[in-house]
């Protein structure tokens, strides 16, 4: 490639995080190569440029965003476990710890979305720690989610997410085994399943009758009862569906033992291989640097190998997949008008064809080469003949941390082709995202690559013996260096954890290097994070070359023309709010009483001239409960400055297999430990094998309640206790997290039932038939309850009867949805549901029109009666001049548990099962790097696991793990 005098540095932002600052060096455009004559006339593109970067520095500097990680203890945990973590947050651009936001909300959601558990905690220069039991959390797969108010004002992609599962013996009382495939018959795709059944302790359920199903979602495709051969065997075959994701089989005995069991077809049919040309597109007449990625079904990277055909049939170029189904290949000079085709051989031996992305007859190719062990990275330009021509000037930038590094101006005056070296010293460790922009800053072609400046902590961690004996004393000497070897002072977390209760898969979990750098930069599912930066190898290296050319990127970036956030950056635990009247105008120089029952709290301010009042330092409670009142009351009303929470959703991962189906044996260990430790905390003996708790409780009573059957006479209730427990949850998180089988769904044609469930009479329908011409629509969302249509009652009075709109689709599930989302649980003393025959009779009678009766019946309804506050029906309207405020409670965290054993008293204890040995959430070292950390083994020869990471509070962080070893000896 020539290489030509057409690139113009019009400055150069160096970024050195280290010692706790930020060196910013902005060379002007000082620097011309030859072969430019008369271009330094030229200043508007310069100023163009030094424009935008200073725009953008300045929305990044006055607005940065948060990067947020958490360490978890483990990642599988057993009922009754808590999960303990340490949570770091950290300014985007420097990596420095915030100081921004002094509340972080931490919450727990299923892998249906469905939220179960928040706390909010709080934050003292950027860290913060705690732990949440887990002790009512079901068996599942869960998501850890972390955020701050102010990152809200970002994409949900910038929240932390951490999967996480708890796995219950109690849930599956057989171990399982099984392959699956499929097979054509008949010109129909048949599952073929052979399954292998034992029991807890590995023994093949031999010569028994099985029922089974097997279950697409809730619909049943097969089931049957089929005996155990002489091995434990099953063999089945049943059609299999065109999509065959959430398959699973149930099986059962009829004597208590089941097991629940998820299929993972990954036919080739359902393989997906994407083609990623570098830079973005592929141009005619230019060569072409293309990565590429195959996954399975099930999200994960496979193994593939292929050849790229021109129209005629002529192989192009071959390729085969490197780390988990990502690599790359080269095409020669694409030709105009080309449509290219790769031939995939997929695992398994079976062929597929894939289409590469069009040919653009006119554009530019971006290409960027980063030699690992090489101090600079070399950018090369190519354009057609025509965009050559055209003499148009370009911008190229390099952007890291949303900060712009680097950034010149290029054209093609002197040729089509451009080649510039740029020192890696301009960019911090992490991705850098170049990027071409033309005159009016539209991206053209961008491409992410990773630099590594070798500048992460070095954490050395010592023992102070070879090997321990049981119940022995352990000290560990942390000694934390700067990447010249400088002792340094950092805050650290340390979780330790048994081997054999609790899987490590070093590869797949994330750490806070593979987070601040690499991930956290990155869209969607990463799988083996850790395998990109610990293996210091040339073939890990060229993984995440492929893995940058081929994966979407998260931006942290503040939206142009966003003058103000949306959402306010939270500095302290203060109730604050403001008063306004009728007009919506603020009341100034008002007195407002803040009153507390639990602990006792009464105190008074004024508000300021926009109306705003703050209450500061107040005691910690573990409900706090409010009442907020003015001294005038006529015509003004309190508003609180409570942000709408985010609507979470689960991790993007992969969902793992159950426990009982992967055979994990260090889990299985996990779990029967687990069993003895709630025996002994049940005063029974280690090895006694309970009965599932049946719990018999105190019938619920809902004061005030309209209900016709008679307060707390329900399928389900929930008092004004369980509403004080939700504290700001909105009642549709409350009822979806409560109602086991609440749903969202659809009214189909059944208009009797849907205008019964809406509160219209007949002479309201033939009364709208005359106003609107548009029919009604055939489907329309509601919500059900055990696949029924939920009709709402507040306060003795139906949804319906004050939505009156004409139309024959309102209200709907929409309608019911905002209703439930805009009023909290705060403002409820319960809800009652009736959705059995034996409860809904009455409400049948009295809330359904008689026209509508005869054509339906009252198992075909679910009533859902809440009773409010107010007792005025569905507007639920406050008190003038007053407020009840229930702000969720800070989260004070617990001291882990650390036994202290003396000698010679191993056998005088009950025995000690821990499965995470020891967690340290606050390790700090001193000026001198040094700390030391100290914990006693457990009951049984293991080896444990030990994860140090953290940060030096000021632009790097750190991680280090090793291995420590217990023998069979008891401590003398």
């Amino acid at each position: 490639m020539k290489i030509l005098g057409s690139a113009k540095p019009v400055f150069i932002y160096l970024i050195k995080v280290m010692w706790g600052f930020i060196a910013c060096l902005i060379f002007l455009a000082c620097f011309l190569f030859l072969g430019v004559e008369g271009y330094a006339q030229e200043k508007d593109p310069a100023s163009h440029l030094l424009e935008m970067k200073s725009a953008q520095d300045s929305l990044t500097r006055q607005n940065p965003a948060e990067k947020i990680y958490v360490q978890l203890d483990k990642s599988i945990y057993t009922p009754g476990d808590t999960l303990w973590f340490k949570a770091y947050l950290f300014n985007a651009p420097t990596l420095n710890l915030s100081a921004k936001s002094g509340i972080m909300y931490v919450s727990i959601v299923t892998d249906s979305n469905v939220m179960v558990k928040k706390q909010r905690l709080p934050v003292e220069k950027g860290l913060s720690w705690g732990n949440i039991s887990l002790k009512d959390i079901p068996a599942g797969t869960y998501t850890l989610i972390a955020y701050t108010q102010w990152l809200q004002n970002f994409s949900q992609d910038c929240f932390f997410r951490k999967q996480f599962t708890v796995a219950d013996d109690t849930g599956s009382n057989w171990l399982a085994n099984y392959t699956c495939s499929s097979v054509m018959a008949d010109n129909k795709e048949q599952a073929h399943v052979k399954l292998l059944l034992s029991d807890i302790y590995k023994a093949n359920v031999v010569g028994k009758p099985v029922q089974l199903s097997v279950l697409k979602g809730r619909r049943q495709l097969y089931r049957q009862t089929i005996q155990t051969d002489e091995k434990g065997l099953i063999d089945i075959t049943f059609k299999l569906p065109a999509k065959p994701g959430d398959i699973r089989i149930v099986a059962g005995d009829g004597a208590g033992n089941h097991v629940n069991i998820p299929l993972n077809f990954n036919r080739p049919q359902d393989a997906d291989v994407q083609f990623m040309p570098e830079g973005g597109e592929l141009i005619a007449g230019l060569p072409a640097h293309v990565g590429f990625k195959a996954i399975g079904l099930d999200g994960k990277g496979i193994k593939v190998s292929g050849a790229v055909l021109d129209h005629e049939k002529q192989v192009v170029a071959n390729f085969e997949s490197e780390h988990l189904g990502m690599g790359n290949f080269n095409l020669p000079v694409v030709n105009t008008g080309e449509n290219y085709t790769a031939k995939v051989t997929l695992p398994g031996g079976a062929i597929r064809e894939f289409t590469l992305p069009d040919v653009k007859k006119e554009g530019i190719v971006l290409n960027v080469i980063n030699p690992p062990n090489e101090d600079s990275v070399k950018v090369l330009l190519s354009a057609t003949d025509k965009i050559a021509r055209s003499g148009e000037s370009y911008f190229l930038i390099g952007k890291a941390r949303e900060i712009i590094c680097y950034g010149a101006m290029v054209d093609f005056k002197n040729g089509t082709s451009i080649s510039q070296k740029i020192d890696k010293k301009l960019f911090p460790s992490g991705i850098t995202h170049f990027l071409l922009l033309d005159k009016n800053s539209n991206a053209l072609n961008e491409r992410l690559i990773f630099i590594d400046r070798h500048d992460n902590l070095h954490l050395n961690i010592n023992a102070d013996k070879m090997a321990y004996h049981l119940r022995d004393s352990i000290a560990l000497h942390v000694d934390a260096k700067d990447a010249l070897g400088n002792p340094l002072a950092g805050n650290f977390s340390m979780a330790v954890i048994d081997d054999l209760q609790v899987h490590q898969d070093s590869l797949n979990n994330e750490s806070i290097v593979t987070r601040m750098l690499l991930t956290s930069e990155l869209k969607g599912f990463v799988e083996q994070p850790n395998y990109y930066l610990i293996a210091n190898n040339s073939q890990a290296k060229a993984a995440l070359d492929n893995l940058l050319l081929t994966q979407g990127w998260v931006s942290y970036n503040w939206s142009d023309g966003k003058d103000n956030p949306g959402y306010a950056a939270e500095t302290e635990a203060a109730v604050k709010g403001r008063v306004i009247n009728v007009f919506n105008k603020p009341v100034k120089q008002t007195k407002v009483q803040l009153f507390s029952k639990s602990p006792i709290v009464v105190t008074d301010t004024l508000t300021d001239k926009d109306g705003r009042f703050a209450f500061r330092n107040l005691p910690l409670a573990d409900t706090p409960a409010y009442f907020i009142k003015t001294a005038k009351n006529f015509n003004v009303d309190i508003t609180m400055d409570d942000a709408q929470p985010p609507v979470l959703l689960a991790s993007a991962g992969t969902m793992p297999f159950p426990w009982y189906v992967s055979n994990d044996s260090t889990l299985l260990n996990s779990l029967k430990n687990n069993r003895k430790r709630q025996n002994l905390a049940d005063n029974l003996p280690v090895d006694t094998k309970t009965l599932k708790e049946v719990k018999i409780t105190a019938k619920k009573i809902v004061k005030g309640s309209q209900n016709l059957n008679g307060a707390g006479n329900a399928d389900l209730v929930f008092n004004e206790g369980d509403m004080v427990k939700a504290g700001k949850k909105n009642l549709l998180q409350f009822l979806e997290e409560h109602v086991p089988n609440l749903r969202w769904g659809t009214l189909t044609k059944k208009y009797n039932l849907r205008f019964a469930l809406q509160d219209k009479s007949l002479d309201e329908v033939k009364a709208i038939s005359q106003f609107v011409i548009v029919p009604p629509l055939v489907n329309i969302p509601w919500y059900l309850i055990d696949n029924k249509p939920m009709k709402l009652i507040v306060d003795g009075i139906p949804f319906g009867s004050i939505f009156k709109v004409m139309s024959f689709d309102e209200p709907n599930g929409n309608d019911i949805k905002n209703y439930l989302e805009s009023n909290t649980a705060e403002d409820i003393k319960g809800i009652e549901i009736n959705s059995s025959s034996m409860y809904s009779g009455d409400y049948f009678n009295r809330y359904i029109y008689p026209e509508w009766k005869q054509s339906l019946n009252p198992a075909q309804i679910a009533f859902v009666e809440i009773t409010t506050r107010s007792g005025r029906g569905p507007g639920i309207s406050h008190t003038p001049g007053a407020y009840l405020y229930k702000p969720l409670a800070l989260s004070v965290p617990a001291r882990f548990y650390r036994p202290r054993y003396l000698p010679n008293t191993a056998n005088k204890h009950n025995p000690d099962l821990r499965s995470t040995i020891h967690w340290e959430p606050n390790v700090t070292t001193g000026a001198d790097g040094k700390a030391t950390i100290s914990f006693y083994t457990a009951d049984k020869p293991s080896t444990y696991t030990y994860i140090l990471e953290g940060t030096n509070m000021d632009g790097s962080v750190g991680y280090n793990y090793g291995k420590i070893k217990v023998t069979g000896n008891t401590n003398p």
